[in-house]
């Protein structure tokens, strides 16, 4: 028997994405209510005068965001639900290593491998492997970054070019993961992991 997909579940698969909408939807609401709280709207009526010249000669925009600019918060949590979507159990990575789930789970702890919480679970973020292995001295790197950062955060690090990272015989920068993966020395990487 040939069952047809929704629209949505057909657009979501079309993009890698092997979840029912309801599924994805339920991601989302755990993505939102992990991100802190923000002021929306017109951000005038909940502070003094005083504030609003700090804030205006700091450089801050207080006008309302027309509706069609793209929101940031919002933007953050589709990010978030993505990368619970694509982030590893332990016992995938354990597999994926060939060790044993208490190892990963002992690297975890001593933060030589990138993970975070969720429903009482860890989740290792994909974007420290290259195909089956991990990334090359990836421990040293993520050893510096601050605990208390947002997963989204590092996953934004991890990929985005940084300026710090300019390869000359590249003519461009690298993200961290590219500078990784590509070999270059750790301990400029590991600096910029540990300032972030």
């Amino acid at each position: 028997m040939i069952t047809s997909l929704s629209n949505d579940t057909a657009f979501l698969h079309a993009h890698g994405i092997a979840v029912s909408p309801a599924t994805l939807d339920k991601q989302l609401t755990a993505a939102v209510s992990q991100l802190q709280r923000t002021l929306y709207g017109d951000s005038r009526d909940e502070l003094t005068e005083p504030e609003l010249r700090a804030l205006e000669a700091g450089g801050f925009d207080l006008d309302p965001r027309a509706q069609e600019e793209a929101d940031p918060l919002a933007l953050a949590a589709a990010a978030y639900a993505a990368l619970l979507k694509t982030s590893l159990t332990t016992a995938t990575v354990a597999a994926r290593l060939g060790v044993d789930q208490s190892r990963i789970r002992q690297r975890l702890a001593e933060r030589t491998l990138y993970g975070f919480h969720q429903e009482s679970q860890w989740l290792i973020p994909a974007f420290q492997f290259v195909q089956d292995q991990l990334l090359p001295e990836i421990g040293e790197v993520v050893s510096q970054l601050d605990p208390e950062l947002h997963p989204v955060t590092v996953m934004r690090w991890f990929l985005a070019p940084q300026p710090d990272l300019y390869v000359e015989a590249l003519d461009r920068a690298l993200s961290p993961r590219d500078w990784l993966r590509l070999g270059y020395p750790t301990g400029p990487l590991a600096e910029l992991a540990g300032q972030l």
